[in-house]
């Protein structure tokens, strides 16, 4: 398997993506690539699925899919401050994040 360089400027994205569900999917990326329409990384979560870095597939994401708050469960919104709301949910984060928080 190819590796690939990750991104240095905030390489872990994290979301809920829409894409074919009935609900947006919490999901993990070490974005490898970042355009202005599409995200493209090694997937280390999905929903409840928790993988390696050595074991993730490498996906993409359209930006259009990515869920807006507002989209997504009352306790999520809850958590969010009142001014992100209206927001989306991609947030990015530095290395150091994902060791603190967790994958």
């Amino acid at each position: 398997m190819q590796e690939y360089d990750v991104v240095k400027d905030l390489p872990v994205a994290r979301f809920y993506y829409k894409g074919n569900h009935s609900h947006p999917v919490r999901r993990t990326v070490l974005v490898i690539d970042d355009t202005t329409d599409v995200v493209k990384g090694y997937e280390l979560r999905s929903g409840i699925d928790v993988r390696d870095y050595k074991e993730a597939p490498i996906k993409s994401f359209r930006k259009d899919k990515i869920a807006q708050i507002k989209q997504c469960g009352r306790r999520l919104r809850k958590r969010m401050p009142e001014h992100m709301l209206v927001s989306t949910t991609y947030q990015r984060e530095d290395l150091l994040d994902l060791v603190k928080k967790g994958v």
